[in-house]
């Protein structure tokens, strides 16, 4: 047992009233309440400082996905210029490839219009050739000989 704990003399005892007992009752209690003052100001500071903690982690998570979220983008832009610029290549070929098409089809046409054209002439004359000779024959003339030979 501690000398505090000591039960005082008994002449003391007898002499000494509740309000002994009670000053040190209530410095127990003022220590009490100051201590839980000073606990709850010491947990006040520790979450101030775990909230700025995690605030600042959260920026930095935050900044970070940000950077990544910046270079995945990038990436992803980098991709489709890429493969626009092969779809603009392929359609360029696709387009010089159907002009050529074009180009050769429009001279076949011009080619086979004039061989039409020549046919047509020569149809001509030949109709013209028998028509003559139709007409000698008809008429009883000798025919006259042509310059064709």
């Amino acid at each position: 047992m501690r000398a505090e704990e000591a039960p005082p003399p008994e002449d003391i005892a007898d002499s000494e009233d509740d309000t002994g007992i009670g000053a040190r009752v209530n410095a127990v209690f003022t220590a009490a309440e100051k201590a839980a003052q000073h606990i709850l100001t010491m947990a006040r500071e520790e979450g101030d400082d775990i909230r700025r903690q995690a605030r600042a982690e959260g920026e930095a998570s935050v900044q970070q996905f940000r950077v990544e979220a910046e270079r995945e983008a990038e990436r992803i832009l980098a991709q489709a210029r890429a493969d626009a610029e092969i779809i603009r290549d392929e359609a360029r070929m696709d387009a010089r490839k159907v002009e050529d098409d074009a180009r050769i089809r429009r001279e076949r046409l011009r080619e086979e219009h004039r061989l039409l054209e020549e046919r047509i002439s020569w149809a001509q004359e030949g109709l013209t050739e028998v028509t003559a000779r139709l007409s000698e024959e008809l008429s009883g003339e000798d025919p006259e000989p042509t310059d064709a030979a």
